[in-house]
């Protein structure tokens, strides 16, 4: 989800924007130092949506993927686009203000229902800064 171009982006960077913004007011208390990002596409029959909380040096790296058969699921692109988010803002709701950060995603894709839709949704929490030095020690000495 990472290449997304302009004739398949569902949400504007403005909406994101403003969602993000909702989000982290939602939340000021509970992110330690982390920040909110959004972004969506349509990719062949599946409309997709990553939420990521991270911070800064990206020690913590949480992106939290969901998809949805939209044609199956007889939604519009961007009415399942928002159907995500809402249910991934419920989910970190949970994870940031009552579960302690003890509530977790399977890494894999795992079929959810929300609203009387179904969909998949994944998370993993990443350390992407020792990832990043673990890389470069590989690189510098290899097997």
């Amino acid at each position: 989800m990472d290449d997304i171009t302009a004739k398949n982006l569902l949400i504007s960077q403005e909406d994101c924007d403003e969602l993000v913004a909702t989000m982290e007011g939602s939340y000021q208390q509970a992110l330690d130092g982390r920040s909110f990002s959004i972004s969506s596409k349509i990719d062949g029959d599946y409309v997709y949506v990553k939420t990521t909380l991270a911070n800064r040096d990206q020690s913590f790296y949480y992106p939290v993927e969901a998809r949805i058969a939209f044609q199956e699921e007889e939604v519009e692109p961007k009415e399942g686009a928002f159907l995500l988010i809402d249910y991934i803002n419920s989910y970190f709701e949970e994870f940031l203000m009552e579960e302690e950060e003890n509530l977790f995603l399977p890494i894999d894709w795992t079929v959810h229902r929300y609203e009387a839709v179904s969909f998949e949704i994944k998370g993993q929490i990443l350390n992407l800064q020792v990832e990043a030095m673990a890389d470069k020690i590989l690189r510098e000495y290899p097997l």
